[in-house]
């Protein structure tokens, strides 16, 4: 059990309303620094300057993603003793059990529920499973809940213009165009994690769905321009669809 006080804490993760979630709520406890990066590169050059107690890493992000990351930070002599906690939607035991043996102290699954972060990164830090807070802890975050429903509001109207954008490159993606499965890959990962984090089930479901085709886009390794079976086209036109309605009844709703 780490029994030294937890101090300050460095979160990287491209997506800007879950790190100003993070920082909110990892915020709530007075005694805490809870600083942030947008990517692997910049969480680098920050965990350098400030050498924070502990660094939480989302796994998937582009560029850097968070097992480079750390691994960078393995090589640097400055950033090598720092104790890092991967965040992820990847959280089957196989995935955990790699970015265990990679070093890491845990793994907190996402979707994550930003009033229980504090006590999961709390009992992580000192040695225990992420175990769930009581109820009083949880009620000690209320003022938790009105920041949350702000940012699941503007989570809507972001994933509203990016159901277009989604919609559009279904009608012309192929399989073997690297750049627009990773485009279009991206886009409903960050959907999918966000939707959940911010209480849209249904949302972060159908993003889910897709996000399953697309990763059978790219095992198949395909040439760029190769013809997309049209059974495969017509699914993920129906589900980017389905998730522009998911989209509007949560908006409404």
């Amino acid at each position: 059990m780490n029994a030294t006080p937890l101090r300050t804490v460095l979160y990287v993760d491209d997506e800007p309303d879950i790190r100003e979630i993070v920082q909110i709520a990892l915020g709530l406890t007075q005694e805490l620094a809870v600083h942030t990066a947008p990517t692997g590169e910049q969480g680098l050059t920050l965990a350098r300057e400030l050498r924070p107690d502990l660094v939480l890493l989302d796994v998937m992000m582009p560029g850097l993603d968070g097992p480079g990351t750390l691994d960078r930070m393995r090589q640097d002599h400055d950033t090598a003793p720092i104790p890092v906690i991967f965040m992820t939607a990847k959280a089957m035991p196989k995935e955990v059990a790699l970015l265990l043996e990679m070093g890491a102290l845990g793994v907190i699954a996402k979707p994550f529920d930003p009033m229980r972060l504090n006590a999961q990164v709390t009992s992580l830090w000192q040695g225990r499973l992420a175990q769930l807070p009581s109820l009083a802890e949880v009620a000690g975050n209320a003022g938790l809940h009105p920041q949350v429903v702000k940012f699941g509001a503007r989570f809507l109207l972001l994933t509203r213009k990016e159901a277009v954008r989604l919609c559009n490159l279904v009608e012309v993606i192929h399989p073997g165009d690297i750049a627009q499965i990773n485009e279009l890959k991206n886009l409903v990962h960050r959907i999918r994690g966000s939707g959940s984090t911010f209480g849209f089930a249904a949302v972060s479901e159908c993003a889910g769905e897709i996000e399953r085709m697309v990763d059978g886009l790219k095992e198949r390794r395909a040439m760029p321009g190769t013809p997309m079976e049209s059974n495969m086209r017509r699914r993920l036109t129906e589900c980017t669809q389905r998730l522009g309605r998911e989209v509007e009844a949560a908006a409404v709703g």
